[in-house]
């Protein structure tokens, strides 16, 4: 058994390693650019929400990674719902493209965290079924 000083350490050097991890993950594309601030929502109007409208264009779009439990839940939800959408795994992009979609995500979401939900005008980070729903229906 750890002791209390030997779990923290335990702790800390695990929180190094996943630094790490994210640091090199992102290697050259966050440090190029500085954040740009989000894509400014223009005001539309409150429609009910039409299923069809969705199932026949590209209004929704999902950035994730394929390892993210939280990205594999957000799918799942919206097949669940029978929305249609265009998931890119940023994780498994390499070289110019991998670049361009995390500096089109940024435009999203300055933080780049997974998964980034764009429906419409709506920005959703993270897997939030209720505001996956309310943007759907528009509000």
């Amino acid at each position: 058994m750890l002791s209390r000083s030997q779990e923290v350490g335990t702790f800390a050097e695990k929180g190094l390693e996943m630094f790490k991890f994210i640091k090199e993950f992102f290697k050259g594309i966050l440090d190029e650019d500085p954040i740009t601030p989000p894509i400014p929502v223009t005001e539309t109007k409150n429609e009910p929400f039409n299923m069809e409208t969705f199932h026949m264009n590209d209004d929704v779009k999902v950035y994730a990674l394929s390892t993210c439990i939280h990205c594999r839940n957000a799918k799942k939800y919206l097949d669940e719902c029978g929305v249609k959408y265009n998931c890119v795994h940023v994780d498994e992009l390499k070289g110019d493209e991998r670049k361009q979609i995390v500096q089109e995500l940024k435009g999203h979401n300055p933080a780049v965290s997974f998964p980034t939900i764009v429906i419409k005008d709506t920005v959703v980070v993270g897997f939030h079924k209720d505001k996956i729903n309310d943007a759907l229906e528009g509000k």
